[in-house]
This record gives C-alpha cells, sequence and structure tokens, in this order.
C-alpha cells in the first residue's frame, strides 16, 4: 500500500470515528448502554425525573408467556417494549404505565432480542425489573 493511501485510509477512519460518535453524541437523548441479560433479572437507578434505562433479553422459541414486574418504592416508573429496535416513549411494541410499579403479562411472544425501557414518570431511585418465562 502506498504511504498516501494508508494516510487517507487513517483519515477516512477517523472521519467516519468522529461522525459515529457525533451523531451518538448529539442525538436525542443518548440512552444508557444495552445490557443483554439471560438471567431476566435486571436492576438499575434513574438519575433524573423523565430519564430512563435500556435493558435487552433474547426470548427462545418455546416461550409461550412472558410475566413482568418492575418494582420502583416510591416513584412512579413506566415500562416500554419492542421487538428488533430500540422503544420510545412513542414507538413500542408494549407499555405499562399504572401508577407506581408495573405488573404486566404478555402472551406468545415472538422471538429474538426484545429490548425494554424503564423511564421516570416521576421521581428518581432504585428499579428491580424481574422477567419470567413460561
Amino acid at each position: 500500500m502506498k504511504r498516501s493511501n494508508a494516510i487517507y485510509a487513517i483519515v477516512m477512519i477517523g472521519l467516519i470515528v468522529t461522525a459515529l460518535a457525533a451523531a451518538v453524541t448529539f442525538g436525542s437523548v443518548r440512552p444508557a448502554p444495552i445490557i443483554l441479560n439471560e438471567n431476566a433479572t435486571f436492576t438499575g437507578y434513574i438519575e433524573n425525573a423523565g430519564a430512563s434505562r435500556l435493558h435487552s433479553i433474547r426470548i427462545y422459541e418455546n416461550v409461550t408467556r412472558i410475566h413482568l414486574v418492575l418494582d420502583c418504592p416510591g416513584n412512579d416508573f413506566d415500562l416500554y417494549g419492542s421487538w428488533g429496535q430500540l422503544p420510545s416513549t412513542s414507538d413500542y411494541d408494549f407499555r405499562g404505565f399504572e401508577s407506581g410499579g408495573e405488573d404486566l403479562n404478555y402472551d406468545e411472544p415472538e422471538p429474538g432480542i426484545w429490548h425494554l425501557m424503564v423511564t421516570s414518570y416521576s421521581g428518581i431511585g432504585h428499579y428491580d425489573l424481574i422477567i419470567e418465562f413460561e
């Protein structure tokens, strides 16, 4: 490889990385890291009212029902879910928004990666999200 071609390649890679970092940093709200957890038990902490945390699980073909329990003592957190893409408060496959925590059942889920978002409607603090498969 010629030296000029190598320099060009390095510059292009730098520009691409910079553009991707800017898109993530300056996009809408920067989400928390997505964590794939086979145990289906998540804990988290929401530091600001209106903030969200994201989690992901894999749903296998033999799962016929999912039971989700969101425990957030003293707070009002909502739960959103989506298959194959990150949910938002306006784009989701299901949601739970009872006062306080959530207790939801979802029958016949599609297999694949399921993304969950815990959002603070009001309050800040710790939460536990427990998911049971049948």
